[in-house]
Formats: structure tokens, C-alpha cells, sequence
């Protein structure tokens, strides 16, 4: 009878299940991630080799995050109707197959196309992965298993862009990517080993157009729709300077060869290691008063970048990770909170407008790259001082 009970009751980290949810959706989220952020370093080989500007390079990140939002609004909609189970397994499996094709694409627009097409189910893992923990995992608890899935969000960022540099500069391009497609099987059958069946999900019975526009109703709420923004700005600014820094570095006064560069992407593990110390901070502050301090330090990281010294970048890189992390988990907590229904609806709608973000921080900004230079792409940063002026009208759920 206990027994019973017990499987009817979230889970909690006294539990196994607890923890094979999180170690399944850390490894997951090492595998997608790392996949869609490999390519990030590459952009200048790919400009050298493939004979095509840095915009057009950046073509490899913006196509790919331009379907992620196609693909989180429909694969958001089918993890609430269908099961997220089904959805997030799917999406590892093709995602890990499909990276095995790119490098054997005759031209350049195929290698778009594909990585298109890719996008569209690497959306699976993040668009059901927060709907899953907020009906899964006890309520007292969501922030710790949500801080452990974002910090392994910039745990797949950071190993995509140092080990996709560093291989590349020691063989090349294609068998990095061989290696990760590798990696991404055996992620995708130990997360079907582990992942155990949902215990809370409800198949949608209601007609489908009923059932859709209750998802829709999540953009009629004020405080999600902050979040929304929130996950579109800091996105820019975010995606711009990780984009554009390779060519920044490799250039005048610089002259950084490709694995020192890609050692600059170790900054990630200040975005790996500040959630769960925030989640925790959170229990007393209020997951707002983090998530804008976030903000704060993020912004005081893109501003040392300016400064044309090698260890003001790296401490101005390792801030704006702290920050922007520290800001997204907060707000992925809060939207999760917020959504008292359609939840990975909820969560889809915060990472549209988070890769929307990637999307016009990778190719949009390239204009300022070429015309301005560095201090063009930071120029965006602007942007985030429409989050402090909308901060008093938002109220927490």
C-alpha cells in the first residue's frame, strides 16, 4: 500500500527516480546542446575552406535555431497532447543521425538544409523537458532538478564549442563532427535506459483546437510574457558575442589560433556551476530578485569584453556566462511556476522566443560584425535595459 502511495507522489532526491530523471535529462541536454553549438567555433574554417563570408557561415547557427523555434511550438504542443517521452526520444535519436550526413554534403546549401531540418527535432529535448520536471518532480524540489538540467545546458555548449575547436585544429572539421554524432548514440540509448515512464502525464482528450488555444492563452499573461522578452534579449547579446568572437579573436591584436580560442569557451563552466549556488540563493531571495541579478552581471561581462586585453576577456566571458545561466534557470523555474496548465506549451513559448533570440544574434548582428566591428555586436547589449524598465511591472505568480 506504502509502494502504491509512493509511486503517486513526485519525486524527490531521497528517491532513484529522482535522480534517473536528472541524469537521463543532463545527458540529454550534453547531447543537444553540444550538437547545436559545435558548429559555433567552426565559422571561420568553414569561411577559409567553403569560400563564403562570415554571415554566410553563421548560416550553420541561424538555420538551425530558426527551426528549433518551429520545432518547439509543435513538438511543445505534441509533448503536452501525446506524451514528452515519446517526443524527447525521438528528437535524441535523429539528432544524433543526422549529424553523421553534414559532413558529406556536396555543397554548402545542403549542409544549411540539413542543419535545418535538424534543428526542427534538436527542439524536442527543451521543449518537453520542463513541462516533464514540473509534473514529475516535487514542487519544493523543481529548482534543483531544473539548476542541474540548464547547468547541463552550458555543460553540451561549452564541450560543443572547446572539443569541436580543439579536434578540429588537430585533424578537421568533419571528423569532429563524426566524433559528436558518435557521442549523441550513446547518449540517446542511455537516456532509453534510464528516462522511466511518466506518472502524471494525461493524453488530451479535448478537441484539438480547444486544446490549442489553451495553449495560446500563455501569451495573455503578463509575467510570462516578460520572461518571453527576457529570453529574446539576453539571447542576442548572449549569441552575438559568442558568435562573432572567434573572427574578434583571431584578428588584430590578437592573432589567436582556433584552440586557443576554443579554450575560451571554458568561461561555460561558471554558467555550469552558478545555477545550482542560485537555485539555492533563490529559496531566500525569490527566484526574481536572482534572475535580475543575473541580468546585472551579465551586462557587467559584455562590458569587459571591451577592453582589448586577453584577461579582461576571459573575466568579462566568465561573468557573462555566470549571468546570463544564473538568469535562465531562474526564469525557466518561474515559467514552469507560472503555468498552472499546458506547461511544456509554457516552456515552449519561453524558448521560441529564447531561440529566436540565437537566430538574430547569429546572423542579423552580422551586419554590425562587418561594419563595426566588436563594438558593434556589443552594441546590442542595449537591448537589456528594456528588462529594468519593465522590472517594476512584473510580479512573480
Amino acid at each position: 500500500m506504502e509502494a502504491t502511495a509512493a509511486q503517486h507522489q513526485p519525486y524527490t532526491p531521497s528517491e532513484a527516480g529522482f535522480w534517473r530523471v536528472t541524469i537521463a535529462l543532463m545527458l540529454a541536454s550534453l547531447s543537444i546542446f553540444s550538437t547545436l553549438y559545435v558548429f559555433q567555433p567552426l565559422l571561420p574554417v568553414f569561411t577559409s575552406e567553403l569560400d563564403i563570408t562570415a554571415t554566410q557561415s553563421s548560416l550553420l547557427m541561424s538555420a538551425c535555431v530558426t527551426a528549433m523555434v518551429f520545432g518547439l511550438f509543435i513538438l511543445g504542443f505534441a509533448a503536452d497532447r501525446y506524451g514528452r517521452a515519446l517526443v524527447m526520444r525521438g528528437s535524441l535519436l535523429f539528432t544524433a543521425l543526422s549529424l553523421v550526413l553534414i559532413p558529406i554534403m556536396p555543397e554548402f546549401e545542403w549542409m544549411v538544409t540539413l542543419r535545418f531540418i535538424q534543428g526542427f527535432f534538436l527542439a524536442g529535448i527543451p521543449a518537453a523537458a520542463m513541462g516533464y520536471l514540473g509534473e514529475e518532480v516535487s514542487y519544493r524540489h523543481i529548482g534543483l532538478a531544473m539548476t542541474l538540467y540548464i547547468s547541463s545546458n552550458a555543460l553540451g555548449g561549452m564541450g560543443g564549442r572547446v572539443v569541436g575547436g580543439y579536434l578540429t585544429d588537430l585533424f578537421n572539421w568533419q571528423m569532429t563532427l563524426w566524433s559528436f554524432s558518435a557521442f549523441g548514440v550513446l547518449a540517446a540509448f542511455l537516456f532509453l535506459w534510464l528516462f522511466p515512464k511518466e506518472r502524471f502525464f494525461e493524453k488530451a482528450e479535448q478537441n484539438l483546437v480547444v486544446d490549442l488555444k489553451g495553449m495560446l492563452i500563455h501569451l495573455k499573461s503578463g509575467p510570462l510574457l516578460v520572461l518571453f522578452l527576457l529570453g529574446i534579449l539576453m539571447q542576442i547579446v548572449f549569441t552575438a558575442v559568442w558568435t562573432y568572437l572567434p573572427f574578434y579573436l583571431e584578428g588584430d591584436p590578437f592573432d589567436w589560433p582556433l584552440k586557443w580560442i576554443a579554450f575560451t569557451y571554458f568561461a561555460y563552466l561558471f554558467g555550469v556551476l552558478a545555477p545550482p549556488a542560485a537555485g539555492r540563493i533563490s529559496d531566500q531571495a525569490g527566484l526574481k530578485r536572482v534572475m535580475f541579478s543575473g541580468v546585472v552581471i551579465f551586462l557587467i561581462g559584455t562590458a569587459l569584453t571591451a577592453v582589448k586585453e586577453g584577461w579582461s576577456i576571459m573575466v568579462g566571458l566568465s561573468l557573462l556566462c555566470m549571468g546570463f545561466f544564473v538568469a535562465h534557470s531562474m526564469a525557466s523555474a518561474l515559467v514552469s511556476k507560472t503555468a498552472t496548465h499546458h506547461r511544456s506549451g509554457a516552456s515552449g513559448f519561453y524558448l521560441i522566443s529564447y531561440y529566436l533570440g540565437v537566430a538574430i544574434g547569429s546572423t542579423a548582428v552580422g551586419t554590425l560584425w562587418e561594419k563595426f566591428q566588436w563594438y558593434g555586436v556589443l552594441s546590442v547589449g542595449f537591448l537589456l535595459i528594456v528588462l529594468f524598465i519593465l522590472y517594476p511591472f512584473y510580479k512573480d505568480a
